[in-house]
């Protein structure tokens, strides 16, 4: 008997992995595949601890998409550097996500930002922990995007 829900699921997060490596033959690590059902399918909350180019960026965004295309809200991304973060912003857009950062640099451009995301328009928000600390406390960004990932 086939579970097909399942096997539905690992398609479309295989199809999505070779989107954001741009290689058809991209095949997930161990741990990958299971962290994304938790976030999607099973919709739980995942702390993941691995090492540096493991592929932690491949589950948020990964999860992101299976999530927003579930018409789920924003994912909220803690991201420490501000070239980490604009890395991952490029990985993002790689996968069809609408990626904004909020950090120190890009002050002028927080008004924008919010409004694209009050107007549903962003799929991922990287904010730099300060910001979160921050920031974002003015926001209250679980009351203010409650069907955010994060939240």
């Amino acid at each position: 008997m086939s579970n097909r829900p399942a096997e539905d699921f690992a398609a479309k997060a295989l199809a999505s992995l070779r989107t954001l490596t741009s290689n058809p033959s991209s095949t997930f690590r161990a741990g990958q595949l299971e962290a994304i059902e938790q976030l999607v399918v099973n919709r739980r909350r995942v702390l993941l601890v691995q090492r540096t180019g493991w592929g932690k960026s491949a589950i948020y965004f990964i999860a992101t998409r299976l999530l927003r295309d579930r018409g789920r809200g924003l994912t909220l991304l803690v991201s420490p550097l501000l070239a980490l973060m604009r890395n991952q912003k490029e990985a993002a857009e790689r996968m069809g996500l609408r990626a904004e950062t909020i950090n120190s640099s890009n002050q002028d451009q927080w008004e924008s930002i919010y409004a694209a995301i009050d107007s549903d328009e962003v799929d991922v928000l990287l904010i730099s922990p300060e910001r979160l600390a921050t920031g974002v406390s003015d926001l209250s960004a679980c009351r203010r995007w409650p069907g955010a990932a994060a939240c």
